[in-house]
């Protein structure tokens, strides 16, 4: 006998005439759905050059939050007219494939499972799944050639079966959380082809050099040292000198106010210069401080487009200014037996940092994880303490605000004063990071992980980059090969992606599960399952109650587990709904 689970894996169940969805018509929690529910529909016919997907799972992300809360103004809308054309919401999902166009049977078959890139760019414009292309928040969808075709290739990826669907659904965030530490979040050498600033400073007459061939396109030299310039002048590459009064005009002019791809200060001392040459980086530019001796005042940096525009503000001793580019200069990972310090721990995102540095091979000796609130700090060291026992490590877990003294203690006995190697801001605005900044090592990395306002500048004492080796660096979003790299590691049980998920929900808990997110119920995700419509919002300790099947099959330490899954989907999938 075939059974539920059997028959909704294999895809051998008749596609229903209707599905359910949730619309978001931007205006709070209030508008999402009508009168507190999903609204039915024709299920989407595959057009010739289409797929037509199941969503099996869906993680309710603070971001899905963040739109909900914000509506008409958050900028990623684009002034959308939500009356006309309600938004559609959800972007971590796991799919599979229901049915294929003419034109795409080469690509796809029923029943393959796929998981999916939302960040979408068609002819240079970004159109994201799940804010701007209707998402995941629904029971089928049809994906068409923005997804499929875009600038960077198919945003799908099949995904094979010896991962669960809350594992496919789950690697986004994963993707964005392990791309943070990897050396390709941020671009290392100076940009092929692109456009250069060499600013030196009046009267420097020190004797640098590059040792690396120039293959920038165009460089502007404004106070550069005769033997430096006339060397930049040997190299294939357009060289236009400038006064420093001039230069900015000349590079936004150069640039088509794009920004510029490098900037080089040579023994930089005025902050306010070191701002100006942030605020000019292109995304993904690279500002090269080389000295910085004389920098003695912090630099007010935007953080926003530290993080959103992933800068590189790299340094070193010189004379050789190409000391500071690559990866044997520029540390990315957790230090290797060091101590890291992980600001706004307790959340979702937090909590997959610190299982991360618990996980990770070769990796810091202690994790200090700090929160606001208690109640979320006593449950990740319920959840991570075998973690940590397991891995040799030390978890160190408390609220500065209710233990004023204890970040101070706890820094001195962990590094003896010399300061934490690694500070990690989870926790959103500009207040987190500026608050962190006095504890971290001279030669530390500071990420910042969580978005703020543009314009929200915090004081970086730079010249530690150049002097030190200090790494300053933020991220956002993820691509699929950062989310199949993730999914190798779920492969090899070297990262346990489904103990983030705390709680599950079906398609009707979509609105309760959003309102968990922006409440913080929850330590961890919540996970929708919208082919089981009627499946109330249940932590995972709700279920040896609700669902003791199910129950039975979570890991130790209530982790969300495959057979959990399968459980979930053989106890509670039922075809007769659909008729």
């Amino acid at each position: 006998m075939v059974s539920r689970w059997q028959r909704y894996w294999q895809v051998v169940h008749p596609l229903p005439d209707h599905t359910l969805w949730w619309p978001f018509r931007g205006d709070g929690l209030d508008s999402v759905g009508v009168d507190g529910e999903p609204v039915t529909g024709p299920v989407p016919r595959c057009g010739d050059d289409e797929i037509l997907v199941r969503v099996d799972a869906l993680g309710l992300c603070a971001s899905d939050a963040k739109m909900v809360r914000m509506g008409h103004d958050y900028p990623l809308f684009f002034d959308r007219d939500f009356v006309a054309d309600p938004a559609r919401l959800g972007h971590e999902a796991a799919l599979t494939v229901m049915a294929v166009g003419e034109r795409r049977q080469a690509q796809f078959y029923p029943g393959l499972r796929l998981g999916i890139q939302p960040d979408v760019f068609v002819d240079g414009r970004r159109t994201i799944f799940g804010v701007n292309l209707a998402g995941a928040m629904t029971q089928y969808l049809t994906l068409g050639s923005d997804v499929l075709d875009s600038d960077t290739g198919s945003c799908v990826f099949p995904v094979l079966a010896d991962v669960s669907y809350a594992e496919i659904a789950v690697l986004e965030p994963w993707a964005c959380v392990d791309v943070a530490y990897s050396d390709t979040a941020r671009r290392l050498a100076p940009k092929a082809g692109g456009l250069m600033w060499i600013r030196g400073e009046p009267g420097d007459n020190a004797s640098y050099f590059v040792s690396r061939p120039l293959d920038s396109r165009t460089v502007l030299l404004t106070d550069v040292p005769s033997d430096l310039a006339a060397w930049v002048r040997s190299q294939p590459v357009e060289v236009v000198e400038c006064d420093s009064a001039g230069a900015q005009a000349v590079l936004v002019e150069r640039s088509s106010g794009a920004g510029v791809d490098d900037i080089v200060l040579l023994d930089p001392r005025d902050a306010a210069v070191a701002a100006a040459a942030v605020d000019l980086l292109a995304a993904r530019g690279t500002l090269n401080l080389v000295g910085g001796d004389w920098l003695s005042a912090a630099v007010p940096v935007d953080i926003s487009k530290l993080h959103y525009h992933h800068l590189a503000l790299l340094g070193c001793p010189g004379p050789d200014i190409a000391e500071a580019y690559g990866g044997q200069r520029n540390r990315s990972d957790l230090r290797p037996g060091g101590v890291v310090w992980i600001v706004g721990a307790g959340g979702a995102m937090g909590r997959m940092h610190v299982q991360r540095a618990l996980q990770l091979p070769d990796g810091p000796r202690a994790v200090v994880a700090t929160n606001r609130g208690q109640a979320r700090l006593h449950r990740l060291v319920d959840d991570f303490a075998g973690l940590a026992r397991q891995a040799g490590r030390d978890l160190v877990a408390f609220s500065p605000r209710d233990e004023p003294d204890r970040l101070a203690a706890e820094m001195e006995r962990l590094t003896g004063g010399a300061g934490f190697d690694d500070v990690v801001v989870v926790a959103p605005g500009a207040p987190a990071v500026a608050e962190a900044l006095p504890w971290l090592a001279r030669d530390g990395l500071l990420m910042v992980f969580a978005g703020t306002p543009a314009g929200t500048r915090v004081d970086l004492h730079l010249q530690r980059a150049a002097q030190h080796g200090a790494q300053f660096t933020g991220t956002s979003g993820s691509t699929v090969a950062d989310q199949l790299r993730v999914l190798d590691k779920i492969r090899t049980g070297e990262l346990e992606a489904a103990r983030t998920v705390a709680a599950i929900g079906g398609m009707r808990a979509m609105k309760d599960g959003l309102r968990a997110v922006l409440e913080h119920v929850y330590p961890g995700k919540v996970m929708i399952y919208p082919q089981l419509p009627d499946l109330s919002l249940l932590s995972l300790s709700e279920l040896e109650r609700a669902i003791p099947a199910v129950y039975s099959q979570l890991g130790p330490g209530l982790v969300w587990t495959a057979s959990a899954e399968q459980a979930l989907i053989e106890a509670c999938w039922s075809e007769q709904w659909r008729r």
